[in-house]
């Protein structure tokens, strides 16, 4: 593997190691930042990927579509899970617990494979 000044690239060299602390710089093409509305998930995994479907469901007739569908890895999935947790946690301590209707889409226990 090659570097961009044409070296090879060594991991274990700690000039190619990150500083602590430093953070990542992320780039975001017009498309993917506009974004696509989902008002519930299934997620689905088996043991070296989870699969989220991001649908869109039309409450009036039950039925959806998936806007989007991302494929990761199980440590990302449980990044994403804690990261997850402490938004929604700092979201209910300013603006109060969320309630879920258990009957609705997107909080069926079945649905998570």
């Amino acid at each position: 593997m090659e570097n961009q000044s044409g070296g090879s690239f060594k991991p274990d060299k700690p000039e190619n190691k990150p500083e602590k602390g430093a953070k990542m710089r992320v780039k975001i093409d017009d498309t993917i930042a506009k974004g696509v509305y989902s008002n519930t998930a299934v997620v689905h995994n088996n043991e070296v990927e989870f699969v989220l479907d991001f649908l869109f469901a039309e409450p009036p007739r039950m039925q959806g579509h998936v806007v989007s569908r991302i494929i990761t890895n199980p440590r990302a999935a449980k990044q994403l899970a804690i990261g997850l947790t402490e938004l929604v946690k700092r979201y209910e301590e300013r603006h109060g617990e969320l309630k879920l209707n258990k009957s609705g889409p997107g909080v069926d226990p079945d649905q998570y494979h």
